[in-house]
Order: C-alpha cells, then structure tokens, then sequence
C-alpha cells in the first residue's frame, strides 16, 4: 500500500498505483485538510472566495449568495465541466491521475472536505476508474477529467469498463466542486508515467549504442576519463563515464575518429539524461504542490484564515520541461538513424550488405531502417514546442493557456515511438554480432553481456523474412532491466 500524505510522494509510487497498487491517506493529512477547510469557510464568510461564493472564468463576479439554487451550483459545475472528446485514456493513466490528485488534495491547501479526499482513495482502491478522454484540458487545470471523475464518484457516469456505476458520494457540497477539479492532474500523471518509461529507456538505448560500438570496433577514445572531465555538463561526464564502462576492453578500434553517431555519444545520452532528471525534479515538487486556486493559506487555530488566488495552475514551468527532453530525445534520432544505417554498411561491419545472410542480393534488415525512420518522424514532430501555443477563452478572462496538456501527450508518444527506434537498433547490433561470431562472455560489463544475452533470444534466422515479431520481442526487451552485476556508474541511471 502507497500512504499519501500530502508532503512526499515518490514518482515511483505513481507508478506503481497506476499499475494496481493501493493507497491510504496518513492520519496528519486528514487533519491538515480539516484545518484547511475550517479556514476555508472562515475566510469565504468575510470575503468574496472564487468558486465558494462566486462563480467561475467569466462568471466569477456573480455572488453565489445572490443566485436561487445556489446549494446545487456545485454539482452543475461539475456536470457542466465535465465534457471531453477523443480517444479513451487507458487504465493505468487515469489510476495514475487519481493518485496525483489525492496527493495534492492531502498536501491541504484546496479547503476541500476530507470526505471527498477519502471518497477517491476509496476509488482508487476498488479500482473503479472513470473514463476519461483525451480532449478536455489545455494546460490551465484538467477540469473535465476531474469533473468526470467526480460524476463517476457520484454514480452519474459509468465508470470504464462493464457494470453499474457505484455511488461513492450521495452529494457534492458547492464549496467542494471547484477545489476538486482545479487541478493539472491528469497532465502530471502523464508527464510522470512518460518520465518512467523514458528512463529505462534512455538507459537501454544507450546499452544498445554500446553493443553498436562493439560491433562497428568504435573507438573508445572519445570516451576516456580526459574526454569525460573536459565535458561542458556533469551530465555528459557521467555519460562518458557510464559508456567507457560499458565497452571497455573490446580490442583494437578500426578508427582514428568514428562517425558523429559513435564519437559524440556522451553528448548524446548525456543532455537526454540531464534533462529527464530536471524533469523529474519538478515533477517531485507538483505531485505536492500547492497549486490550488485559491490557495488557503490561513491557520485557523490562529485566525489568520485567508486564501491567495493566483495563477500558479497555469503549468508553464511543466510544458518547457517536456518540450526540452522532447526536443533532446529528438535531437538525437539523427544518430540513432545513423547507427542502424552504419550496422548495415559492410564498411563498418566486414559483412554483407543490410545485415544479410549472403551476398545474393538479400534485403536482410533493409526495411528496418525504414521503420526506424518513421518512428523517428513521429518523435521529431512530437518535438515542436507545445508551451509556444496559446488561446483566449471565457470572454476574455483567461487569454493565455501552457498547452502542458499537449506536452505531456507528446512525450508519452515520444516514449513509445523511441521503444521502436531502439528496438531496431538492438535487433540490428545483436544481428551483427552473431554474424561476426561474437559471444556474450567476451564482454567485461556485466550490464552489457545481461542485454547480448536476451537479445541472443532473438529469432537466429538469417534469411530474408518477415521481421515484424523480431522487432516486436525487441520492444519488450528495451522495456526489461539489465543492471545486475557491479554498481558504480549503474546506480545513476536506475
């Protein structure tokens, strides 16, 4: 079980709700919330307090007080806030999204009631999900998805999935409505969940660059301990470090200076590492943020109660992040290509021509560059700035949007789309090798000899072939680990 406690959440335990875990809220953030609508309500008694006592966007200069209906305000908030469009979000990203949202609920600046806290960590943990889709938020707060996901709560909107909708709330106060959905939740489950997936697989991707350069006879020159401390960033150091581990010992390079694509690869994995850690940093500090508008920001047991409106739910800072390793992966694909087009040269490899079985004019893996290539054009339009977008909407009262939305959903794509360019890499190394008579044992990393050997579960045929299943075992390969064996440079890449 994942406790939430509304002051730490580590990414992984996201991870890990998204895939089925189930969680608890701590005791301290039950009453810190508490605390956090006492003040809530004491503040909203003597002043106007956006979304408690006025409407919202446009609306926000009417006073509740004044409207007939007002104790059901709420709940049309919600019905009408919850319209989304598009393809269905699967399972494990709305779980993810959820266990975001409890998080931030319990770091106890919304003034919601604990109640609805403790209703969706009950949500969480029946596994009911609600279905949500990809249209709705434009990086300003996912209010549809949350709003959906309160109907679900509701029984108002099947959940995903076959049966009933359950009623895990009978009401929904009014105060309650806005606090719930003014949240990025969905889009920093999706940054977190992308982030994931990205580091184990810049991890592999550069272990296949390693079994590339050990078939190719690179020269391991550009990455001695010189090379590595004359770096312009402690990242690419690291990068050098981590790959002249990698391959060392692996005899005479058939090269002064390799190709860009072997020569530069510190540099290559070294700014794709440095940014994915500098997004996972803040995405550490979202996952607790306070970014509730209106914050509360009042002691109640002092009675200072007072709430900040503000703008912080805007994710500017989380739609540049996203661009930049989006546009870093992006930047590398040119060299990715590259390697798969070398591994097919007889130049670089002393064999036939596309990694074939001989030289008859077979295709041998010929087509995969081209799926490597299509891969990589999706990565490459996934790496156009999402944050340079913009919109006015609401009469004019919000004219500004991250499109953080837009990021996050090109970055999952980036994820999935790498896993295919580094799966033809691997198919392609692992191919040259076993034609070249290389063996797993021959290498010194034991990182390295862990992926030779499942890559040598391959299908061994060399005749031309259908090679869709090959790049499709491939896949769940670069999603595996391979870490067993010594530590050192490892540990800064698990």
């Amino acid at each position: 079980m994942i406790t939430i406690d509304g002051r730490h959440l580590a990414l992984a335990d996201i991870v890990a709700v998204a895939d089925g875990a189930s969680v608890g809220l701590a005791a301290e953030a039950i009453a810190r919330m508490s605390a956090s609508q006492e003040s809530a309500v004491a503040t909203a008694s003597r002043r106007p307090v956006y979304g408690r006592s006025t409407g919202v966007g446009a609306n926000k200069t009417v006073t509740l007080a004044d409207v007939e209906g007002a104790d059901t305000h709420g709940l049309k908030l919600l019905r009408s806030h919850a319209v989304d469009a598009g393809r269905t979000l699967d399972r494990r990203t709305v779980r993810a999204m959820m266990a975001v949202r409890l998080s931030q609920l319990a770091a106890g600046g919304s003034g919601i009631s604990p109640v609805i806290a403790e209703a969706l960590a009950g949500m969480i943990n029946a596994d009911v999900v609600p279905e949500i889709r990809e249209f709705g938020g434009i990086g300003t707060a996912d209010l549809p998805a949350l709003a959906g996901t309160a109907l679900t709560m509701l029984g108002e909107r099947q959940p995903l999935g076959a049966g009933a909708a359950p009623s895990l709330l009978e009401a929904w106060p009014t105060a309650d409505a806005l606090p719930f959905i003014s949240s990025s939740a969905l889009t920093i489950a999706q940054a977190v969940l992308a982030h994931h997936a990205l580091g184990r697989l810049l991890e592999n991707a550069m272990t296949v660059a390693g079994l590339s350069f050990i078939a190719m006879d690179g020269n391991p020159e550009a990455l001695s301990p010189a090379v590595a401390a004359a770096a312009d960033s402690a990242a690419v150091t690291t990068a050098a470090d981590t790959l002249r581990t990698l391959v060392e010992g692996i005899g005479t390079p058939a090269r002064i200076q390799d190709p860009y694509c072997l020569r530069t690869l510190p540099q290559i994995f070294g700014s794709q590492l440095e940014e994915h850690d500098a997004l996972g940093r803040l995405l550490e500090r979202l996952v607790v943020a306070g970014n509730e508008n209106p914050l509360v920001v009042g002691v109640p047991a002092d009675g200072t109660n007072d709430v900040a409106h503000h703008g912080l739910f805007q994710m500017t800072n989380l739609a540049r992040r996203m661009d930049v390793l989006n546009l870093a992966v992006g930047a590398a694909c040119a060299t990715h290509l590259r390697r798969i087009d070398l591994l097919c040269d007889p130049a670089y490899t002393g064999l036939h021509p596309f990694l074939a079985e001989d030289g008859s004019g077979q295709s041998g893996v010929m087509m995969l560059e081209y799926v490597a290539a299509a891969a990589v054009g999706r990565i490459r339009a996934n790496a156009q700035p999402a944050s340079l977008q913009t919109v006015v909407l609401s009469l004019g009262a919000e004219e500004d949007a991250s499109f953080a939305s837009l990021a996050a959903a090109q970055l999952l794509s980036t994820a999935r789309a790498l896993e295919t360019v580094t799966a033809v890499e691997l198919v392609c190394a692992v191919r040259a090798l076993r034609l070249q008579g290389r063996e797993p044992k021959e290498l010194r990393s034991a990182r390295l000899k862990n992926l030779l050997d499942a890559g040598f579960s391959l299908p061994a045929g060399m005749e031309d072939r259908d090679l869709r299943g090959d790049v499709e075992e491939a896949v769940l390969l670069v999603r595996a680990s391979y870490q067993a064996g010594p530590a050192g440079n490892f540990d800064r890449l698990r």
